[in-house]
Order: C-alpha cells, then structure tokens, then sequence
C-alpha cells in the first residue's frame, strides 16, 4: 500500500495533501470528484466567513435536550448542525445518519432537528439511556403532570430502606443522601409508562450527580475532603424536582422547534430513530442493501477511556440508582462489577495481545508507525496503551464501513492526545486506516475546543485543546 501523505495542522496545506491523495484513488471518478469538491466547498465556506468559526467560542449554548445531563466531553451542537447542513446540502435524497459512538446523543438531537433519520449504539449503557430519552413522545403537559406526581409521591413516601446497594456505598453517600434518592427511585418506578420513565431517569441521573460525595470538577471519581462533606447539605429530592422541571422545560422548547419544522405528528416524531447497546469494535446496526447511511458524524474516544476521559466511571454511580431493566432488558449488569468495568471494555481498555497488532497497524499506518518508533524509549505501558486502543479502534472500522453506504460522507470529530511526551496524530491515523479501506478524504478542519467540557484536573485531557474535524467518503469498492 502507498502511505497516506500527512495530513497538515495548517488548512490549505491539508486541503492540498488530501487532493493529491484523492487523485491517486484508482477508484475515483469525475462525478464524484465533484461532489467531493462541492462538499469541501460548502464546508470551508464557513471559514471565508470567520476563520475561527469552527471553534464556536461564543455560539455553544446547550439547549433543548442537549441540556438534559452533563456527560462528559460533549460534542458543539452548532457544529454538528453546520456539519450536517453542508452535507445534507451535496446529498439529492433523504439521509440516514449513523453515529457508532453515540454517546450523549448530540448528533441524534441534530438529526432530529433536521428531520433525519438515526441509528447510533454506545458500550455505555448511560449514554444508550440518554440517547433513548431524547426520542421520547414531546408530550411536555403529560410530563410535567407526571413530574408533580413523582416528587408528590417521594415526598409522601416514608419507608426507610434504601433502594441500592453495592461495594463502597456508603463512601459516595451520605445515609440521608440515600434515603432520599431511593424515595425518588421508588417514585419513579411506579411510573407505568417506560418513556417517562426514561426520561426521568435522567433527571435522577444528574440529581446523583450533584449530590454524591464525588467531585463534579472531574469526570473520575475523586472522593470529596471529609469536611467538605461533613459541611454539605443537599436534599436530592429538592435537586430532583428542580432538574426535572428544568428538564420538562427543555422538552417543550425542543418540541416547538420540531414543530415548527414539521417534524412531528402529534408529539410523535416523524422519523426513525434506533439506539442500542453495542460494542462498536464487533457490532454494526442490521441493515439491508437498499437502508445503509448515508452519513457518519462521530466523534469516538481520543484514546483508552482509563487515561483519556473515563466516560464509565463518570456513569458508575448514576446507573447504581437506575433500572437498567428500562434502558435494555438484555443490559450485562457486571458492567457495573467495578468503577472501570465500562472503560475496561471500551476501546483500549485491554492491553492483551498488542504485540500481535502491531505489524498489520504499522504497514497500513505510517503516522502510528512513526508514533510508536518516537515512544521506543518511553515505558513500555506508554507504547502497549498507544497499541491497544489504535488495535480497537481499527477493529471499529469494519462494521462502521459495511454499515455505511458507497460514496457515504463520514466525519469524525477527535482531538490528538499526548502520551509519554508525544503527540498521537488519531486524525492522521484514523484517516490512513480508511483510506486503506478504500476511503477517499475530502477535507481537514482544525478548531480549538475552549468550550468542550473537558476535565480541567486531568492532566491528560488538559493536553487536547485542539479537534480536528475529519471528513472522508467511503469508496465503491
């Protein structure tokens, strides 16, 4: 295989480096170099306008269901909108969008806004339940109706047995903490429908979140100084009954925006959506010949979840207080045997059997090859951690690209992290990786994240400042 060139930080010299390597595809055609082009064009057009508009530094305002819970690392709604805008614009039917790592659904939400249909999967059943919360009937009076009856039922309810219990409990908290939030639980589950039940599951998810003994300034689970514990005081059912309203208020924004836009019927919407809980790296969606996607927005981890961002650890103490029965009766619940299990079967999360990858990684990557031989020096784990996640991530591709149709578009969303002092280019290894599939890359957008939410006290995190916003198509092959 002839290596991809490099993709450049600087814009023009990365829209260079993509047309040559476009031109050398055997694949490629006329007809669809001009589609390339006009899609380049529409999304470069942004920059004409503001060279820093894919930043967003000034315009990432969360609102409607984007606003439902603070998961970690979220994606910019406006650009997913702007993303999707300029590529529905260079596509002549109804698209299909697909997000593999769907994580808190901000690519579903936009989807929506534009009357698409979505099918997305996460390993984290946290973010399947958000995902499945934000398709939920928009019947905002009925919710609201049955928000009242929730807190009125918690707030009538005397019993003194708490509704969960596993290992270290007591540690995250405090004994009236947990009385409250098994009050609430009950109130919940004697809800009979399952998508209020969902959607108010998300309300205690965050109420759990405010009011643990787990730091909120990371997305780890750092236990709180015991005086800042011993001088807290929360009342979880206050929380509750705040965020859900909170949360009813959303839904009914939202609802008026999808109204207006004719997206749905009676409260219903209009299109198909489908979430599941999957493992990306073995699992694509069941599709037919003729209901592949049309376009991939996703923006998968940076690196293994345990030194990146711990999005598992972040959902361990929320789902301890959920039904996992109402996300997906077939849920695994050992995935909550331990605060890492989730992170452990993500992407990178093994190190096992790295040795065997590397030789399949290093000839159809140079910029891994290049990586690895700049940690030759470094600790071995430093190399393993590299390995293991580039191996999952690789493993990834194959489901995502039968998944998606020929000539589909598909943008990822990542950001280039530092391990043992060195910067892991995943854009450019991700992007020589589809091109060895037979993708063709399209263009490269750079933006600073200074409105992500990252973990300020990770000193991993705090390295990946910067995105690069991939775009290729899949090729005919």
């Amino acid at each position: 295989m002839q290596p991809a060139p490099p993709l450049a930080d600087n814009s023009k010299d990365a829209l260079i480096l993509v047309e040559k390597a476009r031109r050398r595809m055997a694949n490629g055609s006329t007809l669809l170099a001009v589609t390339d082009a006009s899609l380049r064009s529409r999304l470069t057009a942004y920059r004409r306008k503001n060279v820093d508009h894919w930043s967003f530094r000034h315009n990432a305002t969360r609102r409607h269901a984007h606003a439902y819970f603070q998961y970690p690392a979220m994606m910019v709604p406006q650009m997913v909108g702007d993303l999707l805008d300029a590529t529905i614009k260079s596509n002549k039917h109804r698209a299909r969008v697909y997000d593999p790592f769907a994580g808190s659904g901000t690519a579903l939400t936009e989807a929506m806004m534009r009357g698409l249909d979505f099918d997305g999967q996460d390993i984290n059943p946290m973010a399947v339940l958000l995902c499945k919360a934000k398709v939920i009937p928009f019947f905002d009076v009925a919710l609201n109706e049955k928000q009242l009856q929730i807190v009125a039922a918690a707030k009538s309810d005397r019993k003194c047995s708490i509704e969960c219990n596993f290992v270290g409990r007591q540690k995250w908290f405090k004994p009236g903490v947990c009385l409250e939030l098994s009050r609430v639980r009950r109130a919940i589950r004697s809800e009979s429908s399952l998508w209020a039940r969902r959607f108010f599951w998300i309300a205690l998810a965050e109420t759990v979140r405010l009011t643990s003994n787990s730091r909120t300034s990371t997305f780890k689970l750092h236990i709180r100084s015991q005086s800042d514990i011993d001088s807290r005081s929360s009342s979880p059912l206050a929380v509750f009954e705040q965020v859900a309203k909170r949360n009813v208020d959303l839904l009914r924004a939202q609802k008026i925006v999808l109204e207006e836009a004719g997206h749905l019927d009676r409260g219903r919407y209009l299109g198909t959506v489908n979430v599941n809980i999957a493992n990306s790296v073995a699992t694509s969606p069941v599709v037919g010949t003729k209901q592949r996607f049309d376009i991939l927005v996703t923006s998968p981890p940076y690196g293994d979840n345990a030194s990146t961002v711990p999005y598992g650890q972040h959902s361990y103490l929320p789902l301890q207080w959920i039904d996992l029965k109402d996300i997906d009766p077939a849920i695994d619940t050992t995935c909550l045997s331990t605060t890492h299990e989730i992170d452990h079967r993500s992407l990178g999360g093994s190190r096992k059997n790295t040795k065997a990858a590397v030789v399949s990684l290093r000839d159809r990557s140079a910029a891994l090859s290049d990586t690895l031989d700049g940690l030759k020096d470094a600790p071995k784990d430093r190399t393993s951690r590299v390995v293991a996640f580039c191996r999952d991530l690789d493993k990834s591709l194959d489901p995502v690209i039968k998944a998606m149709r020929s000539d589909a578009v598909m943008i990822w969303i990542l950001g280039n992290r530092r391990v043992g002092g060195k910067v892991v280019p995943l854009d450019r290894i991700l992007s020589e990786l589809l091109i060895d599939r037979g993708a063709r890359a399209v263009t490269i957008l750079k933006r600073d994240i200074p409105s992500k939410r990252m973990a300020v006290r990770n000193n991993v995190a705090a390295t990946m400042r910067t995105e690069s916003i991939v775009v290729l198509r899949k090729g005919l092959r």
